[in-house]
């Protein structure tokens, strides 16, 4: 794809942006394939625990998704992770556990000229699971969808290898990867972007945006955040601050 053929990019996080936090795509999916959940649930722990001491947010998470992948089947294929990702996605639409108003702001940019980008740390197939659903519960049209791209962390499922890891600034690695576009000018084309982990995973695209905005949630109202950056809700963003 050459830079002719993008428009203005809106940027989305997914898990805690789109949808409501405690859906989290990647912990759900890694789990229900994890030969051994107790382990898996031992090694998120210790992953929270090292963040809670100050440890790099993206090293230490890096290393938890690597732990995470280890706990999955050898056998499993990509085919499965997005399988998987597709059941726990429709189960996340059909009880209602996504901001209804986001869904509303992709449509609306999409209808206004934007190109959107779903940007997450959660594997690449889930991003692409995640986004065909919405289509499947006529939450976005086709026509919505083929205005849509997808980055997520790159997996080699033959070998359980983690290729790309899509958190923080290697979010924009991700997203220059997917749209062919140089990270140096990134900036150019994004009008917008919105997460929920303005110091963590959602770092990168917020700082690449012209305006960026922080989804308020519980977890997130007593952290620090530039100037620039507005905290509120999509409601708020949807009827004041398309």
């Amino acid at each position: 794809m050459s830079k002719n053929d993008i428009n203005l990019l809106r940027i989305y996080d997914i898990d805690g942006t789109i949808t409501i936090p405690g859906n989290d795509l990647w912990y759900l999916t890694t789990r229900s394939l994890s030969s051994n959940p107790d382990k898996f649930d031992q090694h998120i722990e210790l992953w929270k625990d090292s963040l809670r001491r100050g440890d790099c947010p993206y090293e230490s998470s890096k290393v938890m998704m690597q732990k995470g992948i280890k706990c999955i089947d050898g056998d499993c294929k990509t085919n499965n992770i997005k399988k998987r990702a597709k059941e726990l996605s429709k189960s996340i639409i059909e009880n209602k556990n996504y901001y209804l108003a986001a869904i509303s702001h992709i449509r609306k940019s999409i209808d206004t000229g934007f190109q959107i980008v779903l940007s997450t740390t959660n594997y690449n197939e889930g991003a692409e699971a995640f986004l065909e659903e919405l289509v499947n519960h006529n939450l976005l049209s086709t026509e919505h969808q083929s205005k849509i791209f997808v980055s997520g962390s790159i997996i080699n499922w033959e070998t359980q290898s983690l290729l790309h890891f899509n958190m923080g600034q290697d979010k924009i690695v991700g997203i220059s990867k997917a749209l062919g576009i140089q990270i140096n000018d990134l900036s150019s084309y994004v009008e917008s972007a919105y997460g929920d982990d303005p110091q963590g995973n959602d770092a990168g695209i917020l700082s690449v945006a012209n305006r960026p905005f922080v989804i308020a949630n519980k977890k997130n109202l007593e952290v620090s955040i530039p100037a620039n950056m507005i905290r509120t809700s999509w409601e708020n963003i949807l009827n004041n601050h398309f």
